[in-house]
């Protein structure tokens, strides 16, 4: 089997990107950083493969959110990333007993950014080009998925604002949540299998 290429990551300009909020780098952080993390977290940790996505998919949320909490002079962005997939992963192997409080976790730590009302238009715009390039590799064909999905990669952070594009019961908090980050995550994957399969093609 053989192993495929991935190009030299320019961190400082994701970086960059990220404190600016551009609404397509979440789908460029999965790209750049995914196969790696999770593979450390998966070989080094001994975690199964859908804790250490999770743990993956959580911290680059965070990231995202709160860039500049990241300071490039103490290291690279790849190993800051990293050892906070680390520490999650750690958390919810100690806490995988209890459903609630990762659902806590959840509620406090994977949010999006919220983009300036000035910043909302050119946003959407640039996440309809985005969702428009899955409907034409065939990945995305689910109306409420695309309507969800241009609502996450225009900085939308309402866990009820995406259960209602999601078409998901919001009588019950808890399980509100559970079903929106369920989806959220199964839509992270998808763009991370298109950014593999079309690493050129910016998504």
């Amino acid at each position: 089997m053989s192993i495929r290429r991935v190009p030299p990551v320019d961190e400082r300009q994701l970086h960059d990107r990220a404190l600016q909020k551009d609404p397509a780098i979440l789908v460029d952080l999965l790209l750049a950083f995914a196969e790696r993390i999770e593979g450390f977290l998966t070989s080094g940790l001994k975690c199964d493969k859908e804790t250490a996505h999770d743990a993956l998919i959580d911290v680059l949320f965070a990231y995202a959110t709160t860039p500049e909490r990241y300071d490039p002079r103490q290291g690279r962005l790849v190993t800051y990333l990293t050892q906070a997939a680390k520490y999650r992963v750690r958390d919810r192997l100690r806490s995988r007993a209890s459903e609630a409080q990762r659902e806590e976790n959840f509620a406090s730590v994977v949010e999006l950014w919220q983009p300036s009302p000035k910043e909302d238009l050119e946003n959407y715009v640039e996440a309809s080009r985005a969702v428009d390039r899955l409907i034409e590799k065939g990945l995305l064909k689910d109306e409420r998925d695309v309507a969800a999905l241009r609502l996450i990669l225009s900085g939308e952070s309402s866990t009820e604002t995406l259960a209602r594009a999601l078409g998901l019961d919001t009588s019950c908090l808890e399980r509100m949540r559970q079903e929106v980050k369920r989806h959220r995550d199964r839509l992270m994957k998808i763009l991370e299998r298109f950014g593999k399969e079309d690493p050129d093609d910016p998504a």
